[in-house]
């Protein structure tokens, strides 16, 4: 799990991490979700109430990325332990954002569709990969998802390495 704070909180969530969950169940997802923020809000004393839009980004390759952006309502107050959240959850295509593509291995480039746009790569798996090889891409990318990852997809080339 990978935590980000400013105006937003967003919440990276790997498919090891939720090897368990359904994430074709959006119920379990929601569940899940709660239970996610009742324990970020204990470990990490963050003040969460008000009202929040979340969007959970899922992917079938990496997990879910998870983005709670608070809505700023003058006509509502909310009383700190209260918490009101709208969900919606996005099937999503992640992209890997790789500055340096060869430093890659071969056999692991030819998983991906490879996306070029200007100086810069962008990978997107082909099929399902193992964690090791997630991993090993992780290492060296940048997540891209939702809105970005989709203009990206459509501004980009594809190329063969």
């Amino acid at each position: 799990m990978k935590l980000i704070i400013d105006d937003n909180i967003v919440v990276f969530l790997d498919k090891v991490y939720l090897q368990n969950l359904d994430l074709t169940n959006q119920n379990l997802i929601e569940k899940k979700l709660v239970k996610l923020i009742n324990k970020l809000q204990n470990k990490y004393t963050i003040d969460l109430n008000g009202y929040y839009n979340v969007y959970i980004h899922k992917d079938i390759n990496y997990g879910l990325i998870i983005d709670m952006q608070k809505e700023e309502l003058e006509y509502i107050d909310y009383f700190n332990n209260q918490l009101e959240l709208n969900i919606e959850i996005i099937e999503d295509s992640f992209l890997y954002k790789i500055e340096d593509i060869f430093t890659i291995n071969k056999k692991l480039l030819n998983k991906f569709i490879i996306y070029k746009n200007g100086y810069t790569f962008y990978l997107k798996p082909k099929a399902n990969l193992s964690n090791i090889e997630l991993g090993t891409i992780l290492e060296s990318a940048e997540i891209i998802y939702g809105k970005e990852a989709k203009n990206i997809k459509q501004k980009s080339q594809i190329i063969k390495v």
